[in-house]
């Protein structure tokens, strides 16, 4: 199945743990989780190819073995209620050094992270490598959940303003919303 990506993720970031926090997300009204549909984690990957956030030396690593598609969305579903209960969050940054022991990893000429494993444990130590990376600069401080009751998406946040992942879509569908309410009321 190939998907018209442009349109499918509600918002891509330059960070691919964000990109794959982001694999769920309300569409048309109904919550849409993009790894449960048919060749779903292999398109997701592909499309940060596109992106420039994955390197076709990850890809082929990764492609050297199977990945769980059940162990993926527990890791994505963890750490988006890690990021929602900020309490909890400093216990789990902790325990994301544990896959990048199971599977170290090794750097290519432009010091991009390639897995010494395929499949699930190379994606999650990549995704883990570059988590803790977030941490230690202060990204974490900055991740935040889009304010539409319509979007999932998660965003960074630099200026400390910011309430939608993309102003041109749910920011205006907000305000829209808001100003056909308040039009009712009247």
């Amino acid at each position: 199945m190939t998907t018209n990506n442009e349109n499918y993720y509600s918002y891509v970031s330059d960070y691919l743990f964000i990109n794959f926090l982001n694999t769920i997300n309300i569409k048309k009204i109904a919550v849409t989780d993009f790894l449960e549909e048919e060749n779903g984690i292999e398109d997701w990957i592909s499309f940060m190819v596109k992106q420039g956030i994955l390197t076709l030396q990850q890809v082929e690593q990764l492609e050297k073995s199977s990945i769980d598609v059940k162990k993926m969305k527990d890791f994505r579903d963890q750490w988006r209620n890690y990021f929602e209960e900020s309490e909890e969050l400093q216990n789990a940054i902790e325990s994301l050094a544990m896959y990048t022991k199971q599977t170290p990893l090794y750097f290519d000429h432009s010091l991009k992270p390639i897995p010494s494993k395929g499949g699930t444990e190379g994606l999650l130590a990549m995704l883990s490598f570059e988590m803790l990376q977030a941490s230690q600069s202060g990204i974490f401080k900055k991740l935040k959940k889009c304010d539409s009751s319509l979007c999932y998406a998660f965003f960074i946040d630099t200026s400390g303003k910011r309430k939608w992942c993309s102003m041109e879509v749910c920011g205006n569908r907000e305000k829209a919303r808001r100003h056909y309410a308040k039009q009712l009321s009247s």
